[in-house]
């Protein structure tokens, strides 16, 4: 696998996301270019000759694939998840594919758990919250892993394209999820710092040209460490369908304000599930109240002109209005209890 990503370097350095520059300054200046190129388990130094050709100078396995040599228990990559009585049976899926039904659910889980038991039987207990109550009944998903050892939070990690210790991680899941495109309705669902992975992983199949329209994929973060923006711009570029709480998924004040903006073009957008009515039903019951603080000079610029919501309730103008009507909304919610 690794090697086919490598080979993929033979058109160049162009348009490849997972190429690192360790100092800009000699790569503008000299003829003789040195990159860092991560592929699944790997991070390969190449450097580019005075002729253009690309020459691989040395392998250094990546750091969070020094996981595998702790054992088979820490493999990351894909694994099924099904019910077993009273617990549940953990199985690592040696062709690095997800289970070839249509609708499969996919966690990808938190980046800190010990082992992908652990992982599965957190996913199991969330399963209601990422894939609904019919979906934790049945208990039976697939589980991406990712053994880095330690959680993904902070702003640090906010821009998921930064975070170069996932990179391997990424990779595999990129894959995984380009060998599904030929099966309908697969849910990728993140949790907590998974959302760095999945995000990297739709960034990287973009920048392949890779297409899941009429496949009806769908990607949704719960409690997302990440920013959700890239990854749903990402999403529906590929022509996947981002759940309806994706941008809301953050719950940081950066990811606020990016919410109340993009809901009100996913609103306008024809193309997407999420509209006007959802719109509304947020800002009735108070789920988008705090947003619209954060956001007034978002809404004051004019970005949800042309909403019949905002028609309905009356025109808001200027910050002084846009405050008025979250903090109304506010204290309304509060006198009901």
């Amino acid at each position: 696998m690794a090697l086919k990503h490598l080979s993929a370097l033979s058109t160049g350095l162009t348009g490849k996301t997972n190429v690192f520059i360790p100092n800009i300054n000699d790569y503008k200046t000299n003829s003789f270019q040195q990159v860092v190129v991560f592929v699944p388990g790997i991070a390969a130094t190449i450097e580019r000759r005075p002729n253009d050709v690309l020459a691989i100078t040395r392998l250094d396995l990546s750091d969070e694939y020094k996981s595998i040599a702790r054992g088979s228990e820490q493999k990351p990559g894909v694994y099924s998840v099904t019910k077993d009585g009273s617990g549940i049976i953990v199985r690592y899926r040696n062709n690095h594919r997800i289970t070839a039904k249509e609708n499969r659910d996919v966690v990808i889980s938190n980046t800190n758990y010990e082992s992908p038991l652990k992982a599965a039987r957190e996913a199991v207990k969330k399963s209601n919250e990422l894939f609904g109550s019919s979906a934790a009944l049945r208990c039976d998903f697939d589980l991406f892993y990712s053994p880095l050892g330690s959680k993904l939070k902070g702003m640090r990690n906010y821009n998921a394209v930064a975070v170069s210790k996932t990179y391997g991680f990424a990779g595999l899941l990129a894959d995984a999820m380009e060998q599904s495109k030929n099966k309908k309705g697969v849910v990728w669902a993140s949790e907590r710092g998974g959302s760095v992975v999945l995000t990297q992983a739709l960034t990287t199949l973009v920048a392949k040209n890779i297409s899941f329209k009429d496949e009806k994929h769908i990607v949704k973060m719960c409690w997302a460490t990440s920013d959700p923006r890239p990854a749903f711009q990402a999403a529906t570029q590929m022509g996947m369908l981002a759940d309806k709480n994706l941008l809301r998924s953050n719950s940081h004040i950066k990811a606020a304000l990016s919410a109340t903006i993009g809901n009100a073009q996913r609103a306008a957008d024809k193309n997407d599930p999420y509209n006007w009515d959802d719109y509304s039903r947020e800002l009735a019951n108070g789920t988008m109240a705090t947003n619209t603080v954060i956001g007034i000079g978002a809404l004051a610029g004019g970005v949800a002109t042309g909403s019949p919501l905002l028609a309905t309730i009356g025109t808001i103008t200027g910050s002084v209005g846009a405050l008025q009507f979250a903090y109304n909304s506010l204290k309304e919610r509060m006198s009901r209890g």
